[in-house]
């Protein structure tokens, strides 16, 4: 037994364990019941992300519109594409006992395989990666959402560009718009990669067909009328939230109101602007750098950010700093992410101190918008061409 343990690698047994702990959570969220006011056991589930992606491939199938309310199913409206209504069907006809932990089992796997592919980064590294996204992954996984799939195919789409393997690193990228729109803002990584001519049919490739796709079940018509429900829904559901982002700690902290959709694209511009200088993106170094930052722009400037989301941010930050070189700056930004930002949704804080303090303050947020600040100085004035911040 001894021996066993000793010829197992330990990423390999953290990826197993990360498994485990999808199973757990689906488990847990399976067997716990919920009650209404009346103390009365509701039929909204544990897992009520779940049983709403089941319901959209159902609805899907039926020719209902997948953006109105089903308060007889679920609580909450369904807010991703026709696309991944199709795909859900996948584990939709399944019990949901079985279904439930197929779906995080997915997740897990799609984010430990895209760690565990990431050039430049030794075991070591991506073993504190996984180690330190735990805490967020679980989040994630008791919610049943799907930003720990976000995360890994984001991640993954990445490491294949940086592997030349450009047909799947197209299609990883296009498939996180399908089930979050701001995914598309991955796409601005093929400027990186000098055999464009390939690379930009192959988006809009797999940009195409997983747009046509569900019009083989449902047909054209209906899928277009599904779709402008979809953009409908989305422009609605932009005014009614502010999440935990920057533009929610602007409120919380200084009473402001900024114009949603400027001040992100605002954010996003700052990031771009460096991709000007192209020569400084030659550097595996840089190019890691800005997909870190990118990670990070795409949930703090995201309106409908919730603490399930930052399982993207955090793993942009915990891969910009096992990528940069040690410094006490970092490692107090560090630790400001884990206390407060990946524990501040745990039972390591008192109920009544995350709901009176760290919700009201938006506090999840503030570590964050800390490290991409770092990130954007980093990009305009740490990296030039021919130096590396990798350690």
């Amino acid at each position: 037994m001894k021996k066993f343990f000793s010829s197992v690698r330990p990423l390999y047994l953290l990826i197993s364990l990360y498994a485990v702990l999808a199973l757990a959570a689906s488990y847990q969220a399976y067997v716990l019941k919920v009650k209404t006011a009346a103390g009365e056991i509701s039929h909204i589930t544990k897992y009520n992300n779940y049983v709403i992606f089941k319901y959209s491939h159902l609805h899907l199938l039926e020719g209902k519109n997948l953006y109105s309310e089903y308060p007889g199913d679920y609580w909450d409206l369904y807010k991703y594409s026709p696309t991944f209504a199709l795909f859900f069907g996948c584990m939709a006809w399944l019990p949901d006992w079985l279904g439930l932990s197929l779906w995080n089992l997915l997740n897990v796997l799609v984010f430990s395989l895209a760690i565990r592919l990431l050039p430049g980064l030794d075991e070591k590294k991506k073993l504190w990666i996984l180690l330190l996204a735990a805490a967020d992954a679980i989040t994630s996984l008791q919610n049943s959402q799907s930003n720990l799939l976000v995360a890994g195919l984001l991640i993954l789409g990445f490491g294949l560009f940086e592997r030349n393997r450009y047909i799947l690193a197209t299609l990883c990228l296009v498939a996180t718009f399908y089930i979050k729109i701001f995914g598309i803002a991955a796409l601005i990584l093929l400027l990186f990669y000098p055999e464009k001519r390939k690379i930009i049919p192959w988006a809009a490739f797999w940009m195409i067909v997983l747009w046509i796709i569900p019009a083989a079940v449902v047909g054209f018509r209906p899928l277009l009328a599904s779709y402008l429900q979809y953009f409908d829904m989305l422009r609605n559901d932009q005014s009614v939230s502010l999440g935990f982002s920057a533009m929610g700690w602007l409120k919380a902290w200084f009473g402001l109101d900024v114009p949603k959709t400027l001040f992100a694209m605002a954010g996003f511009a700052i990031i771009c602007l460096p991709l000007l200088n192209t020569r400084r993106f030659r550097e595996y170094s840089n190019r890691r750098l800005f997909f870190s930052a990118l990670l990070v722009w795409m949930v703090i400037f995201n309106h409908k950010a919730e603490s399930p989301t930052f399982i993207i941010a955090t793993s942009g930050i915990f891969l910009w700093f096992f990528s940069s070189k040690i410094s006490p700056v970092n490692q107090v930004l560090l630790c400001l992410v884990v206390v407060f930002c990946s524990f501040s949704s745990t039972d390591l804080f008192p109920p009544s101190f995350r709901y009176n303090f760290f919700e009201p303050y938006v506090i999840k947020v503030v570590p964050c918008i800390l490290v991409w600040m770092k990130m954007v100085a980093d990009m305009y004035y740490g990296l030039r061409p021919g130096n590396r911040l990798a350690s």
